[in-house]
């Protein structure tokens, strides 16, 4: 699949202009807080979920996925960097997301420490997954050892709260094997829940958005999970598949859950559609 043909949800108006190649492009990020180096290691969306929110279009699943070309990232990771700097910009993460589950891609580790490598140390390495292949020691041992070694982040899914949500938001089953799964990876790993909330017609109400999400955080910390904070984002663009009736909520609605959500007893960074005004939480993350 050429470049020009992949699926790349992480490229539109935020886009920075800079070489890209089959694994590499670079956006101004909202969650981040600034430059991020994207990684996308299913460039064809294989991923375990549908997500009624996503980008790319999930109208058939896609599970076959090719071996990462090893060399080719390094090149790509290093060329970037190196075009960033001669633009006078500085990045604030490598950020493995794309178009879908990048811990199915079957040399996930090795490309991992390819990042960890070439990022040495100047930014974080952060792997955004759906949590799907938590129980799987080639995915479990790898992302441990990330934040083990200080390297970076690991930020695990978290949008629904039952099994009415889960089928909904998700089109799948199984939120309490979903919740388990955290808690057994965060109970010895750091973690950070990444929360997408988004309106959907006869959806849950604002009000049963944040009790239940604050109610399923809850659950995981009581579990024994090590939570460092939750990112609480909406959609920023358009869901990949026409027939979705899912739509952003407003910054207001996001603050609303926000505050509900923080009486689970952990911090939450909301990443905002336009700059905050100087009064604002001092957890929030606004874009650059």
């Amino acid at each position: 699949m050429s470049s020009s043909e992949r699926l790349q949800p992480g490229r539109g108006a935020n886009l920075v202009e800079v070489p890209d190649g089959a694994y590499v492009y670079v956006v101004r990020s909202r969650r981040s807080g600034g430059v991020s180096v994207g990684v996308d290691l299913t460039p064809a969306g294989a991923c375990p979920l549908a997500c009624d929110y996503c980008q790319v279009p999930r109208t058939e699943r896609v599970t076959s996925i090719d071996r990462v070309e090893l060399a080719r990232l390094r090149i790509e990771l290093s060329s970037t960097f190196q075009a960033l700097a001669e633009r006078g910009e500085q990045a604030v993460d490598v950020c493995f997301a794309g178009s879908g589950e990048p811990t199915w891609s079957p040399n996930f580790a090795a490309a991992l420490e390819v990042a960890i490598d070439v990022a040495a140390g100047r930014v974080p390495v952060r792997v955004l997954t759906s949590g799907a292949t938590l129980d799987w020691e080639r995915v479990r041992e790898p992302l441990a050892g990330l934040v083990a070694r200080g390297a970076g982040e690991v930020w695990v899914k978290l949008d629904a709260w039952d099994e009415a949500t889960i089928a909904r938001f998700w089109a799948s089953r199984g939120q309490a094997r979903h919740e388990a799964r955290i808690a057994r990876f965060a109970r010895e790993t750091p973690t950070v829940l990444q929360v997408l909330v988004a309106a959907r017609t006869h959806g849950p109400s604002i009000d049963a958005t944040r009790r239940g999400l604050r109610d399923a955080i809850q659950r995981i910390v009581a579990a024994g999970a090590k939570i460092q904070r939750v990112s609480l984002t909406t959609m920023h663009r358009p869901p990949g598949t026409a027939d979705q009736e899912v739509s952003a909520y407003d910054d207001d609605a996001l603050d609303e859950i926000a505050s509900v959500v923080r009486e689970a007893g952990v911090p939450v960074t909301v990443a905002y559609a336009r700059p905050r005004p100087a009064h604002a939480s001092t957890d929030s993350v606004a874009p650059t």
